[in-house]
């Protein structure tokens, strides 16, 4: 997915439409710019349309679904296809954009810790700064924040709620063993150092013993 950053991060001058969509991880508010998704959370109108207007309170917002948002659903529900491109706009500080991207560099089914992506931005000590961005994703799941997990093995927390975070690493280790490719000893492709892979247990395995981390 590519990120196209707004740079008024209140959203000013930007028109947001948004609708309600029911998705494997229950109902999911989706809102889209004429560029792309600009937010994307968990759970009912009474809760997810204040957080949306306060994500960016200068936007001018309308409900109204589009072809961003139905998109979108497919890419949750596991339903689209690698041709499937969808543009995310976002809006963050320069620090939060390094680690929102990073994730997105985070293969399906596999996962790191908050330390870790301090040292793939190049800020090996900011790992709370890192937790605090984490926390700050304004795009649920597509950006997948619910891939980092604790150095200690244990999920950690989430912006939408530990029973989300939880049944989405679920959902994503059944559909990786599901994968006909399970099994094969294989590098990840993305550049977040120290990636792990987490099985339903809770335990995190080493994708490669020659790939550090914390």
């Amino acid at each position: 997915m590519e990120i196209i950053r707004i740079f008024c991060r209140k959203g000013e001058n930007e028109k947001i439409r948004y609708a309600f969509y029911q998705t494997l991880f229950g109902p999911a508010l989706i809102a889209s710019t004429s560029k792309g998704i600009c937010f994307l959370a968990f759970g009912e109108e009474e809760k997810t349309l204040p957080a949306l207007k306060k994500q960016y309170p200068a936007a001018i917002v309308k409900n109204q679904s589009d072809a961003f948002q139905m998109l979108a659903q497919t890419w949750i529900n596991g339903e689209a296809s690698s041709d499937d491109a969808l543009p995310l706009h976002i809006g963050g500080s320069a620090f939060q954009m390094a680690v929102w991207e990073s994730l997105l560099d985070i293969p399906f089914g596999e996962f790191c810790t908050y330390r870790q992506i301090a040292v793939t931005i190049g800020k090996p000590k900011a790992w709370r700064a890192v937790a605090s961005a984490i926390g700050k994703n304004p795009v649920a799941y597509l950006i997948p924040c619910h891939r980092v997990i604790r150095s200690d093995g244990r999920i950690g927390g989430y912006r939408w709620g530990i029973g989300f975070k939880q049944k989405m690493l679920e959902q994503e280790e059944l559909r990786r063993k599901c994968s006909p490719d399970y099994g094969k000893s294989s590098e990840p492709k993305g550049q977040v150092a120290g990636i792990l892979r987490f099985n339903i247990t809770g335990t995190c395995l080493p994708v490669s013993s020659r790939r550090g981390g914390v």
